[in-house]
C-alpha cells in the first residue's frame, strides 16, 4: 500500500432500465414472466462495449429470443445430453465459488478495514517532487530549433502544440502533459524538465526515443496524498486481492489434491499449490 499512486477514472455504465427493487415484469413468454433483473442479468453478460451502448428494445428482444431458445431446447431434450449436463455442471461450481467468495469479501473488506489501510498509507506516504510541463514532440532536430524560435518571439505554446507536434494527443491537451514525477518519464525528458524552473522553456531540443521535444515547465510541487474518498475504489480493489488469495490458500493447505501432467503421470504437489 506504501506505493500507492492514483490515476483517477470514472467509468460510466448506464442504460435506462428499469430499477432492480422493483424488478417489474417487462415480458411475458407463452405464459412465462420475465423480469427487469433477467435484462440486467442478460446486459453483464455482454462485453462491456456492446452491453453499455445496447438500447432497451434491443435487450428485451434478445432475452425473449434467449429464453424462447432455451425453451424449445427443454422440449427437444437438449438437457439430457452428456455435454450440456456437465457444462451446466461446471458452471455451477463457478457460479457457487463465485457467490462464495463474493460473500466473503465483502465480510472481510468492510469500511473499517479500508479507513486502517489508508491511514496507515498516510503513515507511510513520502512526498515526492513534481513538475507540471507541456511539449511540443518533433521528427527532427532542425523543426524542433524552429519551433523554439516560434515561441520565442510570442507563439502560443498550446496552439502550437495542436499544429507542430507529433504527439496525437496535443491536438486535444496542447501539448499539457500534467503533473508526474520523474520515474513517470524517459529520463531525457525528466532529466531536461527537473532542472528547469517554472514558466521556463528549454533553450534547446531534448532527444528521447520518441524524437525531439520542446519543453516548457508551466509548474513544480511536492505531490499530496489522494482523499480517502479519491484511494477508496484502489484500497478496496487491493485489500479485495490480499484477501482472495489468502482464502484460497487457506482452502487449498487444507485440501488433499492429486495433480496429474497432460499425459495423465502424477505429479509432486498433493498438497497446497502446485
Amino acid at each position: 500500500m506504501s506505493a500507492l499512486r492514483l490515476a483517477l477514472a470514472t467509468a460510466a455504465f448506464a442504460v435506462s432500465l428499469p430499477a432492480l427493487a422493483e424488478d417489474k415484469v417487462v415480458a411475458e413468454v407463452n405464459g412465462t414472466k420475465l423480469h427487469a433483473s433477467a435484462l440486467t442479468a442478460y446486459q453483464r453478460s455482454l462485453p462491456p462495449q456492446m452491453g453499455m451502448n445496447a438500447p432497451y428494445g434491443a435487450l428485451l428482444d434478445m432475452v425473449v429470443n434467449n429464453h424462447l431458445l432455451a425453451e424449445q431446447a427443454k422440449k427437444d431434450g437438449v438437457a439430457n445430453d452428456p455435454e450440456v449436463k456437465m457444462a451446466l455442471k461446471q458452471f455451477e461450481q463457478q457460479l457457487m465459488a463465485k457467490a462464495w467468495m463474493s460473500q466473503k469479501l465483502k465480510a472481510a473488506v468492510t469500511e473499517d478495514v479500508v479507513k486502517r489501510a489508508y491511514d496507515k498509507f498516510l503513515g507511510e506516504f513520502k512526498p515526492v517532487e513534481e513538475v507540471r510541463a507541456s511539449h511540443v514532440l518533433a521528427q527532427t532536430e532542425d523543426e524542433a530549433k524552429a519551433v523554439i524560435a516560434e515561441l520565442k518571439k510570442g507563439a502560443d505554446f498550446a496552439e502550437t502544440a495542436k499544429a507542430r507536434s507529433k504527439d496525437p494527443s496535443a491536438r486535444q491537451n496542447g501539448g499539457d502533459l500534467g503533473y508526474f514525477t520523474a520515474d513517470e518519464m524517459v529520463k531525457e525528458f525528466s532529466d531536461a524538465a527537473f532542472a528547469m524552473k517554472p514558466g521556463e522553456l528549454a533553450a534547446a531540443p531534448v532527444k528521447s526515443q520518441f524524437g525531439f521535444h520542446v519543453i516548457k515547465v508551466e509548474d513544480r510541487r511536492m505531490a499530496s496524498p489522494p482523499t480517502l474518498e479519491q484511494a477508496r475504489p484502489v484500497i478496496r480493489e487491493q485489500l479485495a486481492q490480499e484477501a482472495a488469495q489468502k482464502l484460497v490458500a487457506d482452502i487449498r493447505e487444507k485440501a488433499k489434491v492429486k495433480l496429474y501432467d497432460p499425459e495423465g503421470k502424477p505429479m509432486e504437489a498433493t498438497k497446497g499449490k502446485p
